[in-house]
């Protein structure tokens, strides 16, 4: 996965980690959502492992958000753990599809939603 590249597999997204500005590693990417109408990545969910792999959380993260680092072999975001921490999260990869709960991830996170853009 290089920097000269413009497209990638999901399945080469699988398991790349999610660093912050700093360079704290704050996870690894689970799984993609797309929306099945557009055909537009709108998150990337990001685990995050609890303690010693235990109670491990998934977290809707807007693909906006998300920026490719080739340094880090990662992909880097402006938030913290804390940010990400206090962000909605579910035990198992099913999200909900609620046009409220779509809303509120992208209003915590400050990004315009993805289908009024």
């Amino acid at each position: 996965m290089g920097a000269s590249h413009h497209l990638i597999t999901a399945s080469r997204v699988d398991g790349q980690p999610v660093f912050s500005t700093a360079g704290e590693k704050l996870g690894k990417i689970a799984d993609l959502m797309i929306d099945k109408a557009t055909g537009a990545t709108v998150y990337a969910l990001m685990a995050h492992d609890g303690f010693l792999g235990i109670g491990e959380q998934y977290y809707p993260i807007p693909w906006s958000k998300l920026d490719y680092d080739p340094a880090k072999q990662g992909f880097r975001v402006s938030l913290t753990r804390k940010q990400i921490e206090g962000g909605h999260h579910v035990a198992d990869k099913e999200v909900e599809d609620e046009i409220e709960w779509r809303e509120d991830v992208h209003a915590y996170y400050g990004v315009e939603p993805y289908w009024s853009v």
